[in-house]
């Protein structure tokens, strides 16, 4: 039995976009950095996934869309984490006590 591999096999395997890893990878820190994770995170997602329609021995186009999953997820963690500072900014400035401190 021949244990050796074939050297055409290598040029047909199926190889993972960067793209889409770099998309999951961006995505999940966006924990610890922010917009500066998920935007950039987003995009590789798009591009890995045109990427991946293009060159169809090219897989990764699941991790690319987990990636846009995570990504979109906090955009909107984000979008209702700003609406709630700005609505308590918003009430913080009006007072409901009905007295009124003065130091003298």
């Amino acid at each position: 039995m021949d244990n050796s591999k074939n050297p055409n096999e290598s040029l047909s395997a199926a190889h993972t976009s960067g793209l889409a890893i770099a998309s999951i990878v961006l995505s999940c820190l966006s924990v610890l950095v922010g917009p500066f994770g998920f935007l950039p995170g987003i995009i590789c997602g798009h591009l890995a996934r045109s990427e991946c329609r293009r060159n169809p021995a090219l897989t990764g186009s699941g991790i690319a869309l987990a990636g846009l999953i995570v990504g979109y997820i906090f955009v909107g963690v984000t979008a209702l984490t700003l609406l709630m500072v700005a609505v308590l900014v918003m009430l913080g400035g009006t007072s409901s006590a009905p007295y009124v401190y003065t130091l003298f």
